[in-house]
């Protein structure tokens, strides 16, 4: 698997966004994608040494509205959560 591939963009939520004073970063990636291929990836675009990898999956998500009728659906997605050393930051949009 191609490193760009592996992290497919950040997870801008409220939560992330906060976890970034912790020094932890939320990322959106490939779902065939292995810890040892996230951390890979994440070192060589940012140029950051990762000091540990947390991954999820969330489960396809439906809404409804209206009767019972179907209003979105969410697929599938896989987030990785990075946590980087103590006194680094990184900005999530721009690779380096």
């Amino acid at each position: 698997m191609k490193l760009l591939s592996v992290i497919v963009k950040p997870a801008v939520t409220e939560k992330s966004t906060s976890q970034n004073l912790q020094n932890k970063y939320v990322f959106k990636v490939h779902q065939k994608a292995d810890k040892k291929a996230i951390k890979k990836a994440f070192e060589e675009i940012y140029k950051v040494k990762a000091v540990s990898v947390r991954t999820m999956v969330l489960p396809e998500k439906t809404r409804m509205m209206k009767r019972g009728k179907l209003l979105a659906k969410r697929e599938v997605t896989k987030r990785a959560i990075i946590t980087v050393e103590k006194g680094k930051t990184i900005d999530p949009n721009k690779i380096k």
